[in-house]
């Protein structure tokens, strides 16, 4: 077909767009290297001293891949890692802290000597320090953000021996009013690019116009020139819908772009019946970007899109695609009891899925950045996120915590002088690079709705509403289409309501305070509100319903926690959730469900003589991809098949056939180990969490004492996990 000229528009959103051609496109094809570094690495629990050295002998350290939580594993695993005199306190679940060491020798005989190679963390807890080839490279305190380091001038090309070696430290406690997790706990991959190459995070996708019949989307993406000369570049974007199939692609004009500096490309593309992101139908397009240097394509980016419409309102509250909604939201933090922090994102979509069947449609990422895995779920899944920045700013929750507020004001540095994250200035305060680092690294999930600016921040007005503004005048630079909001602590006593604060958010939020909120809103400027957080009683919903301007609240919480337990030994976690931390839902889940009106479901009917033990896994297929898990159910029941709800006897499981048992798990927030095969029934209940070794027949069995064993089979296999779209289990 012949070229079309797309005419440019000039609002915020789109700055930096140029003319662009509309062509067909081809096959895409990746020209970056992104390899996944989780697996091979090598962990001591404990200081070592050279450690960061790569003759170093670590021979004798454990082998294992990550994401890896140590202290979910106690010191020395499998014994009970639970310890009342814990450095920790109940805050952190009484659990182990101090410093792991992890290492990896690698090579680089596939990536070309002419590469830049970037190593990316997730997200590693806490204070991490990373070394190559024992050079320092960079030091990341926050345990929550992703951060990526630019290791080409410490790397060896070609086959040659490169080691890196990683120190996390969680040695300054309290370190959280909950647990935080250690070690690297997150995703890690190894990024090798041309010199000319898309900058982390720089692919910003937007929906400016979207109807039913047609929607544009609008894309801006920052080049980076690294390179010795100037080169002539343009960017090429391909979008392909749900099932993959490619749109016309869209090419812009070249650019010369000097050596050292970068570039932000912009261009529209348009999409006639688009298929919307909704709660319902949460369909998920692609942008393939790629960077032509010269007309020849050198590197390449990927990025999700979900093609959808928000708008916010003081009296309609929010809308997506036209239609109003409330957020039906729960609060949640990170851990996933047995398994810790480090949790497979199966275990992430199973809790999801089981929140969705109560009704709730919407998450607030209490009190951090959640993972890319749980958000790549809640784009997929429909759920509306509120993604939260920080728990503390300059002010410690208690006066004895190591928390973030240590580093809150600090000025970020690294042995080069550069941030971990693109955009921030090296000399900026950590609280600055860690909240650019958020924005940019969320702001293409559909599922993200606002940002949370904190939680029940306790530093002075005076303190406080400077660094709000800033806060919010980052997240606005870099993400002008949602709102910011911030979870206030009592905002009437503290002077949130009649002073700036009120005016600086877009959305006036606050826990456990409704008529505060309620009030706020009616004043003028006006502002929609939102019960950021609320208790599980279901008469708030009643407020909510009856104030359109209200978006909807949180409740505390979707799921059982572990930490914010101190002085209540030998209980080791917060039982506030819904459910309980395995997904057994309590009767106030029900109300919700009932309260929310989604399909009602009743509690299993209960039994009272135990009888036998009967074993379900969630799933009967499970892969030896460390992203998959299945949840093995012994439920302890009568002669009928009825949960006996009053026992607490000890199951022990077995394995046969290629599989592992990963950890042992129950509802019970009772200091008992999550190693072993034995674990006691809470309400009837407990779990084996079965990882596949290879294909074939795993055979779990489970035994009580005077109860007829329970037996179950799971087929394991070797194909990687794929996330559920839509409705999942």
């Amino acid at each position: 077909m012949a070229p079309l000229a797309l005419a440019c528009t000039t609002d915020a959103a789109s700055a930096g767009a140029t003319s662009v051609a509309v062509t067909s496109t081809g096959t895409a094809t990746r020209y970056r290297t992104v390899t996944d570094f989780d697996p091979g690495w090598r962990f001591h629990y404990g200081d070592a001293s050279g450690a960061s050295a790569a003759s170093y002998d670590d021979s004798g350290w454990r082998g294992l891949s990550v994401p890896h939580d140590w202290s979910i594993e106690g010191r020395t695993p499998p014994s009970d890692p639970y310890s009342q005199s814990a450095s920790s306190t109940g805050r952190g679940g009484y659990l182990p802290s101090g410093i792991g060491w992890y290492r990896k020798h690698f090579s680089l005989a596939e990536v070309p000597a002419d590469r830049k190679v970037y190593i990316e963390f997730d997200g590693v807890m806490a204070n991490a320090s990373v070394y190559v080839n024992g050079k320092l490279i960079g030091t990341h305190p926050n345990g929550y953000t992703s951060f990526r380091y630019d290791i080409t001038g410490a790397v060896k090309a070609g086959g040659t021996d490169n080691l890196i070696a990683v120190k996390t430290d969680t040695s300054l406690q309290p370190a959280s009013r909950y647990y935080t997790g250690a070690g690297i706990y997150r995703d890690v991959r190894l990024i090798a690019t041309d010199p000319v190459h898309i900058d982390q995070w720089a692919t910003y996708v937007t929906t400016p116009n979207v109807s039913s019949s047609a929607a544009t989307v609008h894309a801006q993406t920052t080049v980076v020139n690294n390179g010795t000369t100037a080169a002539s570049v343009s960017v090429r974007g391909v979008l392909s819908d749900p099932d993959g199939t490619a749109l016309p692609a869209v090419t812009t004009a070249a650019r010369t772009v000097p050596a050292g500096a970068s570039a932000t490309f912009g261009y529209d593309i348009p999409v006639t019946n688009p298929r919307l992101w909704d709660l319902k139908t949460p369909n998920m397009y692609e942008l393939a970007t790629y960077v032509n240097v010269g007309g020849i394509p050198v590197d390449d980016d990927l990025t999700p899109v979900g093609i959808r419409s928000l708008a916010f309102s003081p009296t309609g509250g929010m809308s997506l695609n036209g239609h109003s909604v409330k957020l039906q939201g729960v609060a949640l933090h990170q851990d996933y009891h047995a398994l810790g922090t480090a949790a497979p994102q199966r275990a992430m979509q199973r809790r999801l899925a089981q929140l969705k069947a109560l009704g709730v449609n919407a998450v607030r990422t209490a009190h951090e950045p959640p993972s890319p895995a749980f958000l790549e779920l809640t784009d997929r899944m429909g759920f509306l996120v509120l993604d939260e920045f920080f728990d503390t700013w300059t002010q410690h929750k208690y006066s004895d915590a190591g928390d973030y507020a240590a580093y809150f004001n600090r000025t970020a540095s690294s042995p080069t002088g550069t941030p971990a994250v693109p955009g921030a200035s090296g000399s900026a305060p950590w609280y600055q690079v860690d909240t650019t680092g958020i924005v940019m690294r969320d702001r293409g999930h559909p599922s993200v709705v606002m940002w949370s600016a904190g939680n029940e921040i306790r530093d002075p007005l005076s303190t406080r509403q400077p660094l709000l503004s800033r806060m919010v005048s980052i997240s606005h630079a870099l993400d002008p289409s949602r709102p910011v909001t911030q979870a206030l602590f009592r905002p009437k006593d503290s002077g949130d309501v009649t002073g700036a604060t009120r005016t600086t958010l877009d959305v006036f939020g606050g826990n456990y305070r409704p008529d505060e909120v309620v009030a706020a809103m009616g004043m003028s400027p006006k502002r929609p509100g939102l019960l950021t957080e609320m208790g599980t009683d279901t008469s708030s919903w009643t407020t909510v319903k009856n104030n359109p301007g209200l978006i909807g609240e949180f409740l505390w919480t979707g799921a059982d926690y572990l930490g914010e337990a101190d002085g209540l030994w030998p209980t080791v976690g917060s039982s506030s959730g819904l459910m309980d931390a395995v997904g057994t839902v309590r009767p106030i889940g029900y109300a919700w469900q009932s309260a929310w009106g989604a399909p009602h479901t009743s509690p299993p009917p209960t039994g009272t003589t135990a009888g036998r033990v009967v074993l379900k896994p969630d799933h009967s297929t499970v892969s030896t991809d460390t992203d998959d898990i299945s949840y093995v159910q012994a439920a302890v029941t009568d002669s009928s098949g009825r949960v006996v709800t009053g026992s607490s006897a000890p199951v022990t499981f077995s394995i046969s056939g290629p599989g592992v048992i990963l950890a042992v798990d129950s509802g019970s927030q009772t200091q008992e180990s999550y190693r072993g095969t034995v674990r006691k029934a809470y309400h009837g209940l407990a779990y084996a969490l079965v990882r596949a070794t290879g294909p074939g027949t795993i055979t779990v069995t489970a035994r009580a004492d005077g109860l007829t064993l329970g037996t179950t089979t799971l087929t394991g296999t070797t194909a990687p996990f794929v996330p559920c779209s839509g409705t999942c289990d």
